[in-house]
């Protein structure tokens, strides 16, 4: 399966899935590692990270992603389904409000960059 094919499976998935040890986990912080779980694919994840990271450098930070995917409606005891649902709503509200980012021709969310940026730290 190619990027392009992962993206489009993503997409149309709604990006996530809820597999819990299917992704890397990073040191810290611990929300990080919920999230990585939250991947499909965490390989072509760290691709696509890596490329959001080149054009966002200052958020190459484990714990600067963290805050900025969940922002404040996570907290440790929200359990895995309402942590998707989260996320996936916070990448609706990007597209609505136009916060996007497009990489090597694809147009994603800020969360869903991040999300995938985390993938890479």
């Amino acid at each position: 399966m190619n990027r392009r094919e992962i993206l489009a499976t993503a997409a149309a998935a709604g990006l996530l899935c809820a597999s819990p040890g299917s992704a890397r986990a990073v040191a810290a912080p611990p929300e990080a590692r919920r999230l990585l779980a939250l991947l499909r694919s965490p390989a072509a994840a760290r691709r696509i990270g890596l490329a959001y990271l080149e054009t966002s450098v200052d958020e190459a930070d484990p714990a600067k992603l963290v805050a900025l995917i969940v922002g404040d409606g996570v907290d440790r005891g929200t359990a895995d389904g309402d942590l998707l649902r989260h996320v996936a709503e916070r990448q609706r509200a990007d597209f609505a409000a136009g916060r996007t980012v497009k990489l090597d021709g694809w147009v994603l969310s800020r969360t869903e960059a991040r999300l995938y940026a985390l993938a890479a730290v």
